[in-house]
């Protein structure tokens, strides 16, 4: 009687057993959660873009994403400053190594000199059409062609102003972060070229008039006659590092309709998952959705320091 009572609590305990152990294979089998470190500092990297299939989606804020989300048999991981690696996705362990990339400057002279600086504020926003509703994952990009008392000048910051947003039903958390960050590109015959630099992302405050300021001193980026792009990108919205939808964006970076002395400008809208290489004039836009045709010329409000 006591060996069938002990086998019976055996066959309990087995039983319990066997119901983790396919527990644990059915999870194994629905997610596989990979880091995306730093080869060299083995630290996590933020927000890196996993392409397949003209789509994808981000890292998290601490590097991880689950591989079972990208349906595809193979993977690109893509972040400014490091090189782009394609990968089989069922070669994939649970940690993958980015190399970091520099990028070719133009050489520099160095000189006795003082240091003279410019402070280009922001200008006067419009009152029509005057912030651009920016969605996750795409990215605000403006022309920066310099006037000939702008031209050689070195990027010292760049500000940015966003439009007080008052729905806050829309993230129905105000705990809730909006992650943006720019990037800078070279320009080539006026068209977007390579890469030059990509900030640390930042959090906005959507519910408030908010100025946000990139430092790029330490960057050496040269404001040469050909110009550059300077592109504002939204991540996404995110509580407790965990990514949050959001059916409406309620991050809107400021649009002017005026024009300074320092500089000329284009504004273009890009998807960052779509059409990579398309860029769409913000101009083209909202006359299509202005009911009367008429011309109308907006630009994202973008103030600059510069020295020389």
């Amino acid at each position: 009687m006591k060996n069938t009572k002990a086998e019976m609590i055996f066959s309990k305990i087995f039983k319990h057993l066997l119901i983790y152990f396919f527990l644990f294979c059915s999870y194994k089998a629905e997610s596989q959660n990979v880091i995306v470190v730093d080869s060299i500092t083995k630290v996590p990297l933020s927000f890196v873009a996993v392409e397949f299939n003209n789509t994808g989606f981000y890292s998290s804020i601490d590097g991880k994403f689950d591989l079972k989300s990208a349906v595809s048999d193979s993977i690109k991981i893509k972040l400014l400053g490091y090189k782009t690696q394609s990968i089989i996705t069922a070669n994939i362990q649970d940690t993958i190594f980015l190399r970091p990339q520099s990028y070719k400057l133009d050489e520099i002279v160095l000189t006795g000199n003082p240091t003279e600086t410019k402070s280009i504020k922001l200008l006067k926003g419009a009152k029509s059409f005057g912030s651009w509703p920016l969605q996750p994952k795409s990215e605000i990009i403006t022309s920066v062609y310099p006037l000939d008392k702008t031209k050689n000048y070195y990027i010292n910051k760049i500000s940015i102003r966003f439009s007080k947003v008052i729905e806050k039903k829309e993230l129905k958390n105000t705990n809730v972060k909006a992650y943006v960050r720019i990037h800078i590109y070279d320009s080539d015959k006026n068209k977007l070229s390579e890469p030059l630099y990509s900030s640390e992302p930042i959090d906005v405050n959507s519910f408030s008039k908010d100025i946000a300021i990139f430092d790029v001193s330490e960057q050496v980026l040269l404001l040469k006659e050909s110009g550059i792009f300077i592109g504002l990108e939204l991540i996404g919205y995110y509580l407790d590092s965990k990514e949050q939808e959001s059916v409406n964006s309620v991050i809107r970076p400021q649009l002017t309709s005026k024009t300074n002395d320092y500089f000329k400008s284009n504004s273009y809208l890009r998807f960052v998952f779509q059409n990579n290489a398309q860029l769409i004039p913000i101009n083209e836009i909202i006359k299509k959705g202005n009911p009367n045709g008429r011309e109308i010329s907006r630009n994202l409000n973008i103030g600059l320091e510069l020295s020389k």
